[in-house]
């Protein structure tokens, strides 16, 4: 039997030891508490522009395929990137000229040099006016809403990002904006 009241006789010791450490009162210093993780984190969107110029990246890579062809956009790296690149609609290749990062302020950044989607806005903006990459500066011109229906809307004059079907499409196409119309050539699709 004693073998048996043992373990028992064990655990029972176990729980009221462990009963009067909870209930007996608090004697040492109380400990100073935890940092706060955000509080002592450094803004990492602040501080990445402001040591690059560019926009900091939320990492949301993806390509955008028009509806109307199946062709990504594309920054043309046929010569070396500057700022003035076009971007172009070109045969989905998974190359990192056609991929872009989607930033929560509205920029779309290359993921080939980190350039920023931009309106050329150099003599005002009209139908036709050309898409660009330029180093990211937090113009409007460099501010995008994607919209529920697969448009893709400048802020700064509310035109659509329209792939140039003028001719039919082929690699090479321009991406441009144009008033919004609803044609697929100004529906996207991220993938």
């Amino acid at each position: 039997m004693r073998h048996l009241i043992g373990p028992a006789a064990r655990c029972a010791a176990a729980g009221l030891l462990t009963a009067a450490t909870l209930a007996a009162p608090a004697t040492a210093a109380t400990a100073a508490p935890a940092p706060d993780r955000a509080a002592s984190t450094p803004d990492r969107t602040a501080t990445d522009k402001a040591a690059t110029g560019r926009a900091a990246s939320d990492k949301r890579a993806a390509t955008l395929v028009s509806r109307h062809d199946d062709r990504c956009m594309d920054a043309d790296v046929s010569s070396a990137t500057h700022n003035g690149t076009k971007v172009q609609g070109w045969q989905c290749n998974g190359w990192a000229n056609q991929s872009w990062t989607f930033n929560g302020d509205g920029s779309v950044v290359s993921r080939h040099d980190n350039r920023c989607l931009d309106l050329d806005i150099a003599g005002g903006t009209h139908n036709g006016s050309k898409v660009q990459l330029w180093d990211c500066n937090g113009w409007l011109n460099q501010k995008w809403t994607f919209n529920g229906d697969g448009s893709v809307v400048s802020r700064h004059d509310n035109r659509c990002l329209d792939l140039d079907i003028a001719g039919g499409t082929h690699n090479g196409s321009r991406v441009q904006i144009w008033d919004c119309n609803g044609w697929l050539n100004q529906k996207w699709t991220k993938r």
